[in-house]
């Protein structure tokens, strides 16, 4: 994935009617946002890029894809990066992966003045809605859960954990653990080479064969399991020598589909067994709960939005001039007619005049420079004087 998004920036840096880029990629999209020329036909460009990147991908991008232009664009990023539009409401991994799109973008050079004040105005929007909302509190992704009912039940930091899988539910549950104070873990997987990468990414865990679990048993207060066996890796026979006669508690999460766990292991007196029917009871009222913070999360893109669009309006090349010179040319009259009196008539005229006409000649370099497009669209820097400029001389500001 990482190679891909290179390999677009680069073809989008090279072509001349696009200023700026970024790409975002997730498990479930990839979008590109784009700054470039009114006249460039981006949809035809980006399915010649997916063409040419990744050709198999290019019916389903031909099928699902959706062109957006203008303030739509900045709404869509700012609904992402408050989670309202991922598959899991107000989910928090997607704002890292936000981070991770504009870090790239500038390493490439395809982000500048257009795309670095939208991306930290989107972070803006994902920590305000995180913070005056609660649309990412409950669990409402089964590995998630199992962590939450796990460090309901046990102090993490004092437990040692299994994780029976490899693949990305269970390696999601290993970092939540992590995240949440685990120290100790064991990673088991039929393929000890999958489960050695997973523990060089966690930078945690040993790692074990599937079939050592049993005799692992009797060492792990938790064991969280999601693999995509179609029969169960722990069966009551497997696990009766170890489990028969412990004393020890032993929390077990099972969130595979088929279930990974015999359920007879549930008749050990020592063993409590959670599986994905009752994380999924819990996940309904959390998502519940957090459709509910969807009008509020919704009020703050509304704002992020609107200021969003005042700021890129107050872009215009021609009102700016047209105010630029304005305030210029009163400044010099006003000065002007404040030494007029020292001067006869006809001299205080020829005086209005000659400041007139050095402001015009200062103005000029700046006004040439803004004008100097040679294309249907400013560059990065004339946006930034024309931002500067405003700074500068604002427009509710008063003639002297």
């Amino acid at each position: 994935m990482p190679e891909q998004q290179h390999q677009m920036l680069r073809r989008m840096h090279a072509q001349e009617h696009i200023s700026e880029a970024a790409v975002l990629q997730t498990c479930n999209r990839t979008e590109c946002y784009l700054y470039a020329a009114k006249s460039f036909d981006a949809q035809a460009f980006l399915a010649g890029l997916i063409e040419e990147i990744r050709p198999q991908g290019l019916e389903t991008w031909k099928k699902f894809s959706r062109p957006t232009s203008g303030i739509d664009v900045v709404r869509h990023l700012f609904e992402v990066a408050a989670g309202l539009d991922s598959q899991m409401l107000g989910e928090n991994q997607v704002l890292s992966q936000l981070k991770a799109a504009y870090n790239l973008a500038c390493q490439c050079r395809t982000s500048k003045f257009i795309l670095h004040r939208l991306f930290h105005n989107a972070f803006r929007v994902g920590k305000a809605v995180r913070t005056r909302t609660d649309i990412n509190c409950g669990a409402v992704s089964l590995s998630l859960a199992a962590v939450e009912l796990a460090k309901s039940r046990l102090d993490l930091t004092n437990t040692k954990a299994m994780i029976i899988g490899a693949g990305e539910n269970a390696e999601l549950a290993a970092t939540y653990l992590i995240k949440a104070g685990l120290k100790n873990l064991v990673i088991a997987n039929r393929s000890p080479e999958t489960a050695d990468q997973m523990a060089e990414r966690l930078k945690a865990g040993s790692v074990i064969a599937l079939k050592d679990i049993a005799h692992f048993l009797g060492e792990v207060d938790l064991l969280i399991c999601s693999t995509a066996a179609e029969q169960p890796v722990l069966t009551y026979h497997d696990a009766e020598p170890v489990l028969a006669g412990r004393e020890q508690p032993l929390l077990i999460v099972d969130i595979a589909v088929p279930r990974d766990i015999d359920q007879a292991v549930a008749k050990f007196e020592c063993v409590t067994l959670y599986n994905i029917d009752d994380l999924d009871r819990h996940i309904s009222r959390n998502v519940e709960k957090r459709s509910r913070e969807v009008p509020k999360a919704r009020e703050i893109v509304d704002e992020f939005t609107l200021r969003f669009a005042r700021w890129y309006e107050s872009l215009d090349l021609v009102p700016v001039i047209s105010r630029l010179t304005k305030q210029g040319l009163d400044l010099a009259r006003s000065e002007a007619q404040r030494y007029a009196k020292d001067f006869s008539d006809s001299d205080a005229e020829k005086l209005r005049l000659f400041a007139e006409s050095l402001i015009k000649k200062l103005l000029h370099g700046p006004i040439t420079f803004l004008k100097d497009q040679g294309a249907d669209q400013l560059t990065a820097e004339q946006l930034q004087a024309l931002d500067l400029i405003n700074k500068l001389f604002p427009p509710n500001k008063k003639s002297p």
